[in-house]
């Protein structure tokens, strides 16, 4: 993919001019694509923002200089773009974990290298350097319980019921693999929620993926037992680092974020296309241990979250 090329030529550029400020709008040019691009596919392939990452650099590199010469703390804030020493030192307090005084005494300190973008084929995955980003799965001759609703809120109306009655039924409810999506009209041609949409009115589901024999019957501890649904989807993770404007997760601006990373790589990939003719997206959700016992926790019990996005083969 071309766009790793660009990207890595994107790093060279900030290593280039790591020491003082760094012009984001010329990073971007670099990449050849847009600041806000970049600073998505950046954040969605490294798990941290671009300017988390130039922060890292320069502490590491000032580090380095601390260990190795007789620079005095005034002379690294501003060589490193900092506009007091006091800015500076809180700065490297936070990621050493440790003044520059005691890491020029002691002479250690933490390491944080350059990265670099290699795209790797995995079986079904793509991966840029150790972490996947993508992968194709196709689904076929699963079977799962389901939880369906229809009312304000159905995510959680929904996820309630699912979880009363795996507490219930379940001593291994915490290992399992669930999915929610909306069946249609909330997202009647596989659209993305929107940031800060309002807790309206539709269809939900929740389901619980079951394992071996546990689907041959048509009921599974009382839960109706169906098809999962089939066929491929582009799965990728979701950060959940978007929030509205109480200071919660935005869900919503979360997933379009990820949405735009996934289409922009499956544009580069060959042989597949969205397929939102008859599936919706899908939502897989990998929740902590204390909202099985909390249902007062909300979205802040998300640990993980896919997104299964239908394609087809062309």
């Amino acid at each position: 993919m071309e766009w790793i090329n660009k990207f890595n030529e994107a790093i060279e550029y900030i290593e280039k001019n790591i020491e003082g400020k760094i012009d984001m709008e010329e990073v971007a040019r670099v990449a050849c694509c847009s600041l806000t691009r970049f600073q998505r596919m950046f954040n969605f392939t490294t798990d941290m923002t671009v300017g988390e990452y130039i922060r890292n650099r320069k502490m590491s590199l000032a580090a380095d200089d601390l260990k190795n010469s007789n620079i005095k703390i005034v002379d690294l804030a501003i060589k490193y773009g900092y506009d007091s020493p006091e800015a500076f030192t809180r700065a490297f307090q936070n990621f050493h974990g440790m003044p520059p005084t005691t890491v020029r005494k002691l002479g250690i300190s933490t390491d944080f290298q350059p990265i670099s973008f290699q795209l790797k084929r995995n079986g079904g995955s793509f991966n840029v350097g150790a972490k996947p980003i993508l992968r194709i799965e196709d689904c076929s001759n699963e079977r799962v319980v389901s939880f369906f609703v229809d009312c304000q809120g159905p995510e959680e109306a929904a996820g309630n019921l699912l979880r009363e009655w795996a507490v219930e039924n379940l001593s291994d409810y915490t290992a399992r693999r669930y999915m929610g999506y909306a069946p249609k009209g909330h997202h009647p041609e596989g659209e993305q929620h929107q940031p800060n949409e309002p807790i309206d009115s539709h269809e939900y589901i929740m389901q619980m993926f079951l394992l071996g024999d546990e689907g041959k019957d048509d009921y599974f501890y009382g839960a109706k037992v169906c098809d999962a649904p089939q066929g491929l989807y582009l799965v990728g993770d979701v950060a959940l680092n978007e929030f509205d404007d109480k200071g919660d997760i935005d869900i919503g601006s979360s997933m379009q974020t990820a949405f735009a990373v996934m289409s922009e790589c499956l544009s580069n990939m060959t042989g597949y296309e969205f397929d939102f003719a008859e599936r919706r997206h899908r939502e897989e959700q990998i929740l902590c241990n204390e909202w099985w016992t909390n249902p007062n926790l909300g979205d802040s019990a998300l640990q993980g979250f896919k997104l299964w996005l239908p394609v087809k083969k062309i």
